[in-house]
């Protein structure tokens, strides 16, 4: 046996110790990966900015005619239950309500002793 100095690593061996993984692009989030994501989960797609929800077949119409997939854009896009909006709109107008309620209460005592 020869003695490891005198030993050649072969083309493969010094290819594997330098080898170093491509790292993989990000994936991109396409109106149509958004569109078939919301489809498949039987729900719908949320904008928090402007605070608008979409059907994926609204959605990926309203794409094809006016924005064309922003990546910005698409990228702050939620899929999620529409129940959830119903459940936030409910409360927002239960907290409404309740402000209304003790403004009424202030206007009526303020007149009673006038």
């Amino acid at each position: 046996m020869k003695p490891k100095e005198l030993i050649r690593e072969s083309e493969m061996e010094k290819r594997w110790k330098s080898y170093k993984p491509e790292e993989l692009p990000k994936p991109t989030v396409t109106n149509f990966t958004i569109y078939e994501q919301a489809k498949a989960a039987k729900q719908w797609i949320y904008d928090p900015e402007i605070k608008r929800w979409q059907t994926p077949e609204e959605f990926i119409e309203l794409e094809k005619r006016i924005s064309g997939g922003d990546p910005k854009r698409l990228e702050r896009l939620q899929i999620k239950d529409p129940i959830e909006g119903i459940n936030a709109a409910y409360e927002q107008l239960q907290s409404l309500k309740d402000r209304m309620e003790v403004f009424v209460k202030r206007v009526v005592e303020y007149y009673k002793t006038v």
